[in-house]
């Protein structure tokens, strides 16, 4: 592997904790699409957790975004594999040799570092 596409561990771990709660992530996003979309459903809070809930939302969404951005730099043929390899542990299958993944995957890691601004 080139230095070029080495990330600290450190980073490359806190990607993988990012992709590791994708699920929460789509679901925060969800619900929020939904509430916006029914405004009859608006419920009145106290405005702190107003606040504490719009920066969740905001990360979640922030997250969500680098991670389909840093996806656009791996093949279309192979995207939900990469994901599916660090969020659930599966292998890669035989649709192509494991340094053809672990490339990808490398790819795409190197890039959710930088769309994170970790590196």
């Amino acid at each position: 592997m080139s230095r070029k596409m080495r990330v600290p561990k450190p980073v490359y771990y806190q990607c993988v904790w990012i992709l590791k709660d994708i699920e929460r992530l789509k679901r925060l996003e969800a619900v929020d699409n939904y509430r916006s979309s029914n405004d009859e459903f608006v419920v009145f809070v106290d405005e702190e957790e107003v606040i504490r809930n719009a920066e969740v939302l905001y990360q979640a969404r922030f997250k969500l975004e680098c991670i389909r951005r840093a996806l656009l730099a791996v093949p279309e043929d192979y995207r939900q594999m990469t994901i599916d390899s660090i969020v659930y542990g599966l292998s890669f299958g035989d649709m192509a040799h494991e340094n053809t993944w672990r490339r990808w995957r490398q790819i795409f890691i190197r890039e959710l570092a930088g769309n994170l601004n970790l590196i």
